[in-house]
């Protein structure tokens, strides 16, 4: 009994030692594992926060440098994605331009005074013995592709203060309008200028309603800013660098893309409904309407280099080429029909590299030109003198016009007999 009591107990022993020992081996793997168990989620999130941080200062950094940079080639920091400041939502149209918005880049300078008009300040009440001539339309009235100076509406300014008239010229274009939103423009923002004359330079961004079934949908009555994110994002010049520079982003300044097919019945109806609206707009306003057609790269005789900007193929290419002699001989005819002053950018500007720079966008010879055909169409208008008001003629064209060939009538009257 005491032997087997004995060899019992050894067993246990040697069953303990046992036990033991494999405590001592597993156990401090164990302990290891659980520490490391119980440490990861904090290691995880301290990785997070070091990538999250080393990723701001390097973008904040990227910010500085590049402002930097562009601060010291003289451009301001929306150099890269101007358009995003450059309009701002508008309930009627979707978008108007931005008071106070300046642009300075390698390639363009473009300012916006405090009544959302692009050029110098205007006194909201007009001088006295002061004629103002008003510029509507879209992005080639209002001098997409050239600096401040160079658009068409300050080239006329300046050919007729150089003719001693005492003379504002206000550039109300919007890239990107048509004659939907153009209209309301004018309500709302030349009216009560008190423009004596107003130009139209307009039509080609109605061609999307013209050839459409539908030209009273809301897509063609207002076209949408960039959305609020991105006008944010746009405050940064390293967004605008990468987006739009770099990858490319769109471009919301351009016109509207023109539309292959024919002219629609309600298409057409629409286009002359407008016209007529914004005639009586400014026949409202006391002032005098004259119609110009557009310079564009959609005629017959285009120069082999600007014929691409029409269309990726020769079928594209004569469906803009129709719709671009189309809209001439509209505007030329609604011109004639109501006795209004027509200017014939059309046909008087060559569809050559020289003249545009696009397939409606002028050149900077381009604008020169449209300004001197403006200024040789208004400078017996702008000249004509009249005691009675502060030496000028308050009457419209079109009375001046009647009463010139109604005095013509009468002189060849009385030589015939």
């Amino acid at each position: 009994m005491v032997g087997s009591s004995t060899t019992g107990n050894r067993t246990m022993a040697s069953q303990q030692r046992d036990n033991d020992s494999e405590t001592d081996a597993t156990g401090p793997s164990q302990r290891t594992t659980s520490r490391h168990t119980t440490g990861r989620p904090s290691t995880w999130r301290q990785i997070v926060l070091k990538v999250s941080l080393a990723t701001l200062v390097t973008l904040v950094s990227a910010e500085g440098m590049l402002r930097v940079y562009v601060a010291l080639r003289g451009w301001t920091p929306n150099c890269y994605a101007a358009q995003l400041h450059l309009f701002r939502p508008e309930p009627i149209a979707g978008y108007d331009l931005r008071p106070g918005f300046r642009l300075r880049s390698g390639v363009y300078s473009v300012s916006i005074n405090s009544l959302g008009l692009r050029g110098p300040e205007v006194n909201r009440t007009k001088p006295s013995g002061v004629r103002r001539i008003a510029i509507v339309g879209e992005s080639s009235a209002f001098g997409y592709l050239v600096s401040d100076g160079e658009e068409a509406a300050r080239r006329l300014e300046k050919i007729l203060a150089a003719e001693e008239h005492p003379i504002e010229v206000i550039n109300a274009a919007v890239p990107g309008y048509n004659l939907f939103q153009s209209i309301e423009r004018f309500r709302e923002v030349v009216a009560p200028l008190k423009p004596d004359i107003v130009v139209a330079y307009l039509g080609w961004n109605d061609l999307p309603y013209v050839v459409s079934n539908d030209p009273g949908a809301e897509n063609h009555r207002r076209r949408n800013s960039a959305p609020g994110w991105e006008r944010w994002m746009g405050h940064s010049a390293l967004y605008g660098f990468t987006v739009y520079r770099l990858w490319g982003g769109p471009v919301r300044m351009v016109p509207a893309d023109f539309a292959g097919g024919e002219p629609t019945t309600a298409g057409i109806r629409q286009f002359h409904d407008n016209l007529a609206t914004l005639a009586k707009q400014v026949q409202r306003a006391g002032a005098t309407l004259v119609v110009c057609a557009q310079a564009t790269a959609a005629r017959p005789d285009v120069s082999p280099a600007l014929r691409s900007a029409l269309g990726s193929d020769a079928a594209k290419q004569a469906d803009a080429i129709r719709l671009g002699e189309w809209l001439h001989r509209t505007l030329a005819d609604f011109a004639a029909e109501r006795h209004l002053t027509f200017v014939d950018a059309y046909t008087q500007i060559p569809p050559t590299t020289e003249m545009l720079a696009d397939y409606v966008h002028l050149t900077t010879a381009g604008e020169e030109r449209l300004a001197q055909l403006w200024a040789d169409a208004l400078d017996a208008d702008v000249s004509d003198v009249s005691e009675s008001n502060l030496g000028y003629d308050t009457r419209s064209v079109d009375d001046r016009l009647h009463e010139a060939g109604r005095e013509a009538t009468i002189s060849d009257t009385v030589q015939g007999h």
